[in-house]
């Protein structure tokens, strides 16, 4: 299936900010294990993330980029449930950069699903 220019960057954004977070968690960043101490999800949680975040970026930069939409999709919905019930939207005194961040990569996988949706199985045999 041919690709837009729109859903090509799409992919390529939501991708590089996947990517990024998931090297600074498998790094140790204090941010990220500050976060997954208040989760109480540390360590074993922040590598868990950080290979799913690293999977769906690299589906995203793939001829499975829907696959990798739909895994960033879920990992992002994760994230949004955490930050509105424990961690709140600023985190570590970033002006509300995380979840921005994380809006950027929900709404860009968004659009890469529903532009790809017919290479989903299920989904796309209806449409």
């Amino acid at each position: 299936m041919k690709t837009t220019l729109p859903t090509r960057l799409a992919q390529v954004v939501a991708a590089s900010i996947l990517i990024f977070a998931s090297v600074m968690k498998f790094k140790g960043d204090p941010g990220a294990i500050e976060i997954f101490t208040k989760l109480e999800m540390e360590p074993g949680g922040r590598y868990i993330a950080a290979i799913f975040e690293m999977l769906a970026g690299l589906l995203l930069l793939s001829s499975f980029a829907a696959f990798g939409s739909v895994l960033a999709i879920g990992m992002m919905a994760g994230a949004l449930i955490a930050h509105a019930t424990r961690l709140g939207l600023e985190v570590n005194n970033d002006g509300g950069a995380l979840v921005g961040q994380l809006a950027i990569v929900l709404l860009s996988s968004l659009f890469v699903a529903i532009s790809r949706r017919k290479e989903i199985p299920i989904i796309g045999s209806s449409f």
